[in-house]
């Protein structure tokens, strides 16, 4: 609804979560659009396998850490699973570790890279073991990260898978004595991973005009760069945060060149350096951004100026360019970057 094919595109999009509501700003006409987000409650999958044992459910948690899996050669005896409460862990567990011959299992581990990465599925295999009693035969996990577990127990011909699309496994449930008769799942809102540690590098160029800082983003969309007689007279920058634009000020003066844009195909594409030249020019009162050209993971953009001065580079190996900072006023006297780690 609308034009799309002119302006800069953007996406509010939270994976897993609802939109419950908008908000943002306007006259006559729509100026800008937010949105609130809501997990979707979670579902519980009912359990498959037997009949037999006690029901048992360990309710339900914000993540799971790690599984603890024991298996006899006829059947899962055990489960043991650390779950994230809130940043805080809790255990809970079912089944026998002496299983049904009454001899100790070694419990087999799989972690879980949470909040990074999280459980997506579970198959389960059933059969009938001691007669006609069904039980639950083998585990595996798969997860986030395209990760698939060992499969725990020996598979049998009833197979089981538990999923949810968009969603994390956030607790199990079951029926267990000796071992565990059936299991089932819970499944809520995959976890937000915390962002990561940002690292504000000191700019370069010289000691005039005013300081000013953007801060840090998940990323840059677009660049705007203004040029003057005696460098780059202006910048400003449109960063990505939770999927929103977000319109960084003004720093410098704007003039009747306009700007250049630089826009960069968000988030496939991030700027791993700026480089630049700074000068002492005639009627500044230090020296000034004169030249600036920015990297990213896929290209370089042209460079804005020309080349003179005092070449800088600014950028740190394995990060990626969040936010802008640095001293202006009239002119860009100078630019820094904050960075963070790159993320797969």
């Amino acid at each position: 609804m609308g034009y799309d094919d002119t302006g800069t595109k953007f996406t509010l999009e939270i994976s897993g979560n609802k939109i419950t509501g908008f908000h943002g700003s306007a006259d006559a006409n729509l100026k800008s659009l937010g949105a609130y987000f809501t997990p979707p409650p979670p579902i519980k999958q009912e359990y498959q396998g037997g009949t037999g044992g006690s029901p048992w459910d360990h309710g339900i948690y914000t993540g799971i850490r790690k599984v603890y899996v024991t298996y006899s050669p006829v059947s899962i005896s055990h489960i043991k699973v650390d779950y994230d409460k809130d940043g805080k862990v809790e255990t809970r567990q079912d089944g026998d570790m002496l299983g049904e011959n009454r001899v100790q299992g070694q419990p087999n581990e799989f972690v879980v890279d949470y909040p990074y990465e999280y459980i997506t599925s579970i198959e389960v295999t059933c059969d009938k073991v001691s007669g006609n009693t069904n039980r639950v035969r083998s585990l595996s996990f798969k997860t986030s990260k395209d990760r698939t577990s060992p499969t725990y127990g020996r598979k049998s011909e009833r197979t089981f898978v538990f999923e949810s699309k968009g969603r994390a496994l956030v607790g199990l449930h079951g029926r267990c004595c000796w071992a565990i008769d059936a299991l089932g799942a819970h499944f809520g809102a995959p976890p937000i991973p915390p962002p990561p540690p940002t690292e504000k590098l000191q700019g370069s160029g010289g000691d005039g005009g005013e300081s000013w800082d953007d801060g840090a983003f998940d990323g840059v969309r677009k660049i705007y760069v203004g040029q003057g007689e005696n460098g780059i007279a202006s910048v400003k920058f449109v960063y990505d945060k939770n999927n929103q634009l977000v319109l960084g000020e003004e720093h410098g003066k704007h003039t009747l060149l306009g700007y250049e844009e630089f826009e960069l195909d968000y988030p496939s594409e991030y700027i791993t350096a700026v480089e630049g030249y700074y000068d002492k020019v005639f009627g500044s009162e230090s020296s000034v951004i004169v030249t600036l050209k920015f990297k990213t993971n896929k290209r370089t953009s042209p460079p804005y100026g020309m080349d003179a001065g005092v070449s800088f580079i600014l950028g740190k190996e394995g990060h990626k360019v969040v936010g802008f900072h640095g001293k202006a006023s009239p002119e860009l006297y100078q630019i820094g970057v904050t960075v963070a780690p790159i993320t797969k």
